[in-house]
């Protein structure tokens, strides 16, 4: 059996815990070089969870570990990734587009909504929503 090192490709043996999204949190891998060892329970990294990047047993990750056998899934060993986040997400600064965008539902901005705001023309008319 060949030296698993701090830094391995392993397959997914098991996929466990829950996160606060409701998907797996971490997981148990078969280094290539163990000779059929697993190790105790990785964490998955944010990017390797849920939707974002869906993990079945068997698939093919990078992985990294501590002396101590802590260790993380770093990704999968094809780096493909889905695309998207699942569930809400917060940023903190902000957020720039470099090619405009699509909402399936309203937005609203400084408390005013996108496809219900109005506006009051010069006689007092008001418009309908936009």
């Amino acid at each position: 059996m060949a030296e698993v090192r701090p830094f391995f490709k392993a397959k997914i043996s098991t996929l466990e815990g829950s996160d606060r999204n409701g998907d797996p949190d971490r997981a148990r891998v078969l280094p290539l070089v163990a000779d059929g060892v697993v190790t105790r329970p990785l964490a998955l990294h944010w990017s390797v969870r849920g939707g974002m990047c869906p993990l079945a047993v068997g698939d093919l990750v990078w992985c990294a570990r501590s002396e101590d056998g802590d260790g993380i899934v770093l990704s999968r060993a094809d780096g493909e990734w889905a695309g998207f986040v699942p569930g809400a997400v917060t940023v903190e600064g902000q957020l720039t587009g470099q090619a405009g965008g699509t909402f399936a539902a309203d937005v609203t901005a400084a408390g005013i909504s996108a496809t219900g705001h109005t506006h009051t023309a010069p006689h007092g008319e008001t418009s309908g929503p936009h």
